[in-house]
């Protein structure tokens, strides 16, 4: 049985913004599949469809076998949902935060107690149990908040952009916590997230977004693939001209190749003929980036392109 099946669905706000149009996807039991595509591409709108939060204006959701609409109190029992935003109270302890979380699932005394003893162990928080969040570290909340999605022990679990603001450290520290999830539960995972390599390295299938649509669904290994060997790196000096694919990062232009070793020296010599510079030229292998500018038509760093979708998202956030 699929986890979850979305079929054409559509969410227009009522300023007339639809921030997804006509999407479908169905994920697996027990996989973790990721929503990948910069702020405003419609991830978030998708997963508080999911989640009950957000009526969906067409289209059909089924939810571990449970309808949108029709089942909604059935689906918030079987979910776990951490959002963006800080969701945690940061003038209660960890272990204060967790036993409110229980209680709210109906677990109370005893049991809530030792709910909340598990997962303090569980994600490595003992130590902290009786510390004030507010001064936990960026990582530390991420675990915490995973944990309060986690005292009913769902079926599925959903995680809006887990890492997002957070050093590095901490985001190995969420990472390390999703795989431990993925290899110890047959839970569901649904991740959204504008960081490549999260997706690469968490992601058992992504769906890469912009605009609202899903441009493709397949392994990140695949999408890969499907772009070529590698890719061709210069830091160019002078008038850029047009080259096909190319993407700009800082002083440097990406170019993916299917031949990059062989590719390299043909644009060192049609640059120099435009009139440009080079500073440095290398080649490396493709990545996840180079794959969703293949299938979405963009850089999901280029924030140019994606002005008019944040606008978006913080008009619709106005409006929830």
């Amino acid at each position: 049985m699929e986890a979850i099946e979305v079929v054409k669905l559509k969410k227009r706000y009522s300023n007339g913004v639809l921030a997804v149009n006509n999407v479908s996807f169905t994920i697996k039991k027990g996989e973790i599949f990721g929503l990948l595509g910069p702020n405003g591409a419609g991830k978030t709108t998708i997963l508080k469809v999911l989640t009950t939060l957000l009526q969906p204006t067409s289209g059909k959701v089924n939810v571990l076998g449970f309808a949108r609409t029709r089942d909604d109190a059935k689906i918030r029992g079987s979910i776990g949902y951490v959002p963006q935003d800080i969701s945690s109270d940061p003038v209660l302890t960890g272990y204060e935060n967790l036993l409110i979380s229980a209680k709210l699932y109906g677990k109370t005394g005893a049991e809530a107690k030792k709910i909340a003893e598990e997962i303090l162990v569980s994600f490595e928080l003992t130590e902290a149990k009786d510390r004030m969040v507010r001064t936990y570290s960026g990582g530390m909340i991420r675990k915490l908040e995973t944990g309060q999605a986690m005292v009913h022990k769902p079926h599925l679990l959903l995680l809006d952009e887990p890492t997002v603001g957070l050093d590095p450290k901490a985001r190995k520290q969420v990472w390390t916590l999703i795989q431990k999830l993925k290899k110890e539960t047959d839970m569901t995972i649904i991740v959204t997230t504008h960081y490549m390599e999260e997706a690469d390295m968490l992601c058992d299938r992504v769906a890469i977004m912009s605009y609202g649509k899903i441009s493709v669904i397949n392994t990140p290994t695949n999408l890969k693939k499907a772009v070529g060997k590698g890719a061709v790196i210069l830091t160019v000096k002078g008038q850029l001209p047009e080259i096909p694919n190319m993407i700009k990062q800082d002083d440097s232009i990406i170019i993916p190749s299917a031949d990059p070793e062989t590719e390299l020296p043909k644009y060192v010599i049609f640059l120099k003929d435009q009139g440009c510079e080079i500073l440095s030229a290398r080649t490396r292998d493709i990545t996840l980036d180079d794959a969703f500018l293949k299938f979405a038509g963009t850089s999901v760093t280029d924030t140019t392109q994606w002005q008019s979708t944040r606008k978006i998202r913080r008009i619709a956030r106005r409006l929830e």
